[in-house]
């Protein structure tokens, strides 16, 4: 675990971002080992929050009701 230097040549438009919550990588990043990965953060307190990439955002949201009101359903049945 330390602090590293982001060099890149002057004519590299490549952007690198923090392994743990996604900021922008400026000048320098924390780098530490998880396992078997070695990540890149912006701060030295981050190596103990990693969270797994894989987790979208949304999966906490409770699903999607589709049901349709009972005024909306009964007028497609008559419909059909």
């Amino acid at each position: 675990m330390s602090w590293q230097d982001l060099t890149k040549s002057w004519q590299d438009t490549s952007v690198d971002y923090c392994d743990v919550c996604g900021n922008l990588l400026i000048h320098t990043y924390w780098r530490f080992t998880d396992g078997d990965a070695t990540l890149r953060a912006c701060r030295q307190g981050d190596d103990g929050t990693v969270v797994p990439p894989q987790a979208p955002a949304w999966a906490d949201y409770p699903p999607i009701d589709r049901t349709l009101p009972a005024g909306l359903a009964a007028a497609r049945d008559a419909r059909e």
